[in-house]
């Protein structure tokens, strides 16, 4: 199809991930992806493919994830893109919502073309509990010593190789995170990780991570060697998926790519880096 014949469009996507098994589509599963090409197929009358800037796993939640989509031009019931997100959002179920919807150029790769991901993980101490926050947030019985967590997660910051907290199909284990945020809140904890890009499971086993120092089973200088050895840190265990959530997707340039929310950028990051080891408010 000529580049000329199509429209495109990017949307800023919000999920409540607990019944869904992961983002991406998968054979006799439900998808994010899936439910949004069904939707988007019925009001298009076409088949249409979803692009996503990045997988989530099974119960992983989102409130910033981005995609991109391409249509015909003729195709019916287009009109305008404010009516086809009051349509898509009449026909898609309750745990997923565009919360925006904007035109893209076609060569636009919500992947490809982010710069930063954001995600937030949500742990809540001592025994408390939430039954309204309880699909996205972790309950512990414990207290964790949010001192010796930050000390920690400074020293994971930078480019270098993950591959003891994640995996990557091939082999391409290093990154560059440029954020870990631990925050507190009376007993709830919020840590939050920003890099170029994630391998699978690595916010997860960074959490978990943290998580083991705050119980006073790790010093903080042993992330040094965890993250040199290679070998899978904690064997292989992660945090649970339900405390996790996509928050951000930055890009570069907002005429390029129509950057979603306004806020985090490089510099507030590098910023945000700076100010890593002094005490928040809780």
């Amino acid at each position: 199809m000529a580049a000329g014949a199509q429209r495109c469009a990017r949307a800023v996507i919000e999920y409540d991930g607990t019944a869904f098994a992961g983002s991406q589509v998968q054979p006799n599963a439900r998808t994010v992806q899936g439910e949004l090409e069904e939707a988007l197929n019925r009001l298009i009358g076409e088949e249409t493919r979803v692009r996503l800037a990045g997988r989530t796993d099974a119960g992983v939640h989102a409130t910033g994830q981005v995609v991109a989509f391409c249509w015909r031009r003729g195709a019916r019931r287009t009109r305008s893109l404010p009516e086809l997100l009051r349509r898509l959002n009449a026909a898609l179920p309750p745990d997923l919502a565009v919360r925006s919807l904007r035109p893209a150029s076609r060569d636009f790769d919500p992947r490809r073309d982010a710069r930063w991901r954001v995600y937030r993980y949500r742990v809540l101490m001592s025994g408390a509990r939430r039954p309204m926050e309880r699909h996205r947030t972790l309950e512990i019985d414990e207290s964790l010593d949010i001192e010796a967590m930050r000390a920690a997660a400074a020293r994971m910051l930078g480019e270098r190789d993950f591959g003891a907290l994640g995996a990557d199909a091939r082999g391409r284990t290093v990154r560059h995170l440029a954020e870990v945020r631990i925050t507190r809140r009376g007993e709830l904890v919020e840590v939050r990780l920003t890099a170029n890009a994630f391998l699978r499971r690595m916010v997860r086993s960074v959490v978990a991570l943290l998580m083991e120092v705050g119980r006073g089973r790790l010093a903080p200088d042993a992330v040094d060697g965890i993250l040199d050895v290679g070998a899978r840190a904690l064997h292989g265990r992660s945090a649970p998926a339900r405390g996790l959530t996509l928050e951000r997707v930055i890009y570069a340039s907002a005429k390029k790519s129509n950057t979603n929310e306004p806020g985090a950028s490089p510099t507030r990051v590098a910023r945000s880096n700076r100010n890593q080891g002094k005490p928040e408010s809780s």
